[in-house]
């Protein structure tokens, strides 16, 4: 009788603890996350801190639509190919549109894919610029600059 209450207490304890455990593989992408580690990095005011997340915050469900839109499109070994051939453009010092047409080679999307994907980072890239818009009007120039989000420079 001891044994099998011993048993069934290493039972349970052990399935707790193995669900307790997030499954990274599954770990929904957030785009959002990443600009608020930026924000508390950076050397701004409590204010401007505040202003900066608020503004986040207020588009951070339209970027993880956006960019869920994008996974979607592509396969689990179109992700991990993705991941590695960044890796080795990075490691190979590629420069951005060399790294992207190796990207791009290694995807084997098919012409539905490219059209789907084509789409979805359009609308993610539209999210993106209407959230830089808005930090930039809710921060002053030099607050802006020290979160040290990359713009695209206008032509002149």
């Amino acid at each position: 009788m001891k044994n099998a209450l011993l048993s069934l207490l290493v039972i349970l304890t052990a399935t707790t603890a193995f669900a307790a455990k997030p499954n990274k593989k599954n770990k929904a992408t957030d785009p959002s996350a990443r600009l608020v580690k930026k924000v508390e990095a950076s050397e701004l005011s409590a204010e401007s801190k505040s202003k900066a997340k608020a503004t986040i915050d207020q588009h951070a469900a339209k970027l993880k639509e956006a960019q869920a839109k994008v996974d979607a499109v592509l396969t689990s070994e179109q992700k991990q190919a993705r991941r590695q051939a960044q890796k080795d453009a990075r490691q190979a010092g590629k420069k951005r549109k060399e790294a992207q047409s190796a990207v791009a080679a290694a995807l084997k999307l098919t012409d539905e894919q490219k059209q789907k994907l084509d789409a979805a980072e359009s609308e993610l890239k539209k999210e993106q610029a209407a959230l830089t818009k808005d930090l930039k009007t809710a921060l002053s120039s030099d607050d802006f600059s020290k979160l040290g989000l990359r713009t695209k420079k206008k032509a002149s």
